[in-house]
């Protein structure tokens, strides 16, 4: 990684010590902590090696994959997909050192997370999960497709049928191998919000209103516009409604934007309570540890 400017230093210095006074600290997690721990969905080289069905169709990376509509493939395509993809976040690569960092500078404070990365690295990383709020789910789990009668169970067994099973010409899941609920034979479905989904989002909902006559710290890691409602502007209502709340966004995505002076944009609304630090998540979680 490059050498932080001492304008970046000088930010992150500003960010630690708002921590050493903060009675609490909320985390917002995005696809960009994830990227800077090594696993991005815009690698090309990975998305080779670990998709070569799908490099030789077209696509270049994962992120192209992002947002498209089940009914553009078969299903036996979306199940080859889906059981090769889910194989490679939670099976081939490992727990991120980055995340344990985090994990270690977070000890003996009150902290919380909110993330939008499906990828189970606070899990895995070991992170009390009863402090970690995953808004959009996680792969571990899958139900009946028709809601049969709202069970769900893990997605390891069936998966792994899957990938034994896929015709790597066609890249399709065999027919006969399409993971099926064990009660009715319909089709399944990955069920990232599971029955433990309300119970969870209520512990962030009272993380936050624990902390409305508090320091509260918010700091943003690799959140980006792909999915706002979910961290971005949730954060910034919060800093704005809560008195001593203050938000530090960490970024460095906005660097290669044409014209952009490389800061990761706050609302002028929040002037004085928020301010944007471009640099990588390593960057500044490392810095953190290091400077504790």
């Amino acid at each position: 990684m490059p050498e932080l400017s001492n304008a970046t230093i000088d930010l992150l210095t500003k960010l630690r010590e708002t921590a050493a006074r903060a009675d609490k600290i909320l985390i917002g997690a995005g696809a960009g902590l994830s990227a800077s721990a090594g696993l991005s969905y815009f690698d090309e080289k990975a998305f080779k090696k670990y998709f070569p069905e799908m490099y030789r169709f077209g696509y270049h990376c994962e992120y192209e994959l992002v947002g498209r509509r089940d009914d553009e493939w078969s299903v036996g395509r979306k199940w080859a997909y889906w059981a090769t993809h889910i194989n490679y976040v939670r099976n081939i690569f490992p727990s991120a050192p980055l995340y344990k960092t985090l994990l270690s500078w977070l000890e003996g404070r009150d902290w919380f997370v909110v993330t939008s990365n499906a990828d189970r690295q606070f899990y895995r990383a070991g992170f009390p999960m009863e402090r970690v709020f995953e808004f959009q789910g996680h792969y571990d789990n899958m139900g009946c497709s028709k809601n049969c009668c709202g069970k769900t169970w893990n997605s390891l067994e069936p998966l792994t049928h899957v990938l034994e099973n896929i015709d790597h010409d066609t890249f399709e899941c065999r027919p006969e191998a399409l993971p099926r609920c064990p009660y009715c034979g319909e089709l399944a479905d990955i069920v990232f919000r599971g029955e433990n989904y309300r119970a969870e989002r209520q512990r962030y909902i009272d993380f936050v209103d624990s902390s409305e006559d508090k320091k509260l710290l918010l700091i943003e890691f690799g959140v980006g516009f792909n999915t706002p409602g979910v961290i971005r502007w949730p954060f910034e209502r919060i800093t704005a409604a809560i008195p001593n709340a203050r938000l530090f966004r960490v970024n460095r995505g906005y660097l290669d934007y044409p014209g952009h002076e490389g800061y990761p944009e706050v609302p002028p609304e929040l002037a004085g309570k928020a301010c944007g630090i471009a640099c990588d998540a390593a960057e500044a979680i490392n810095y953190l540890a290091e400077n504790m």
